[in-house]
């Protein structure tokens, strides 16, 4: 079976950076490596990626239905790319996964966390990453490197919701690192990229 790893966080967080980063690593030790993102990564994940995403449902999608679709896409994504990636030994690096959906949807939106613990069992089984690296950030400085990045900032559904759901989020992250430490490994996403990349490294071992 191939490596499963995972990076989550607010956005801005540096986690595309770091996924870049471990994948030069990666394919330098000669591994073949597959790096996706939630929700997304086939064609009927990014069609629902487009729905949920979309800011003309700002205000209008029900939380539970934005509970399923993460969720549905999820389901696509890991049927058709994860699993049988793994199975022939690739790496497969994620830009988030299912603790995105108890961070936003549990502790973010406040819905049920036993519930969402249940779903996410359907949704995954006993596929999960093995590594899961949470990067704390601030919200503060969350929006402002959003807003040094015009492309990004504000053009999305969830990027449209206020500071205190995020910090609900952000809350949320710390909440399950400690839950999980086994699997879950909590950094300061306000240093250097460099140091991150370096603790990364250090706990892949581990």
């Amino acid at each position: 079976m191939g490596n499963f790893i995972c990076l989550e966080g607010i956005d801005g967080s540096g986690k595309s950076t770091q996924i870049i980063a471990l994948e030069n690593l990666f394919k330098n030790k000669g591994f073949e490596v597959l790096k996706i993102r939630e929700p997304g990564g086939t064609e009927i994940s990014e069609n629902v990626r487009e729905i949920l995403l979309n800011p003309a449902h700002k205000n209008k999608m029900n939380n539970i239905t934005e509970l399923l679709l993460y969720n549905a896409a999820r389901a696509q994504l890991l049927h058709e790319v994860i699993k049988p990636a793994l199975e022939k030994g690739v790496v497969v690096l994620a830009d988030r996964f299912a603790y995105s959906t108890l961070a936003y949807q549990g502790y973010g939106r406040g819905l049920n966390i036993d519930m969402i613990k249940n779903l996410l069992n359907i949704t995954c089984g006993d596929c999960f990453p093995n590594k899961t690296f949470i990067l704390d950030l601030p919200v503060s400085l969350s929006r402002e490197r959003q807003a040094r990045d015009g492309a990004r900032s504000g053009q999305d559904r969830i990027e449209l919701e206020k500071n205190e759901f995020f910090e609900r989020v952000a809350e949320g992250y710390r909440t399950i690192a400690k839950e999980n430490p086994k699997n879950c490994i909590l950094l300061n996403a306000t240093i250097a990229q460099d140091d991150i990349f370096k603790l990364l490294v250090s706990h892949l071992d581990g």
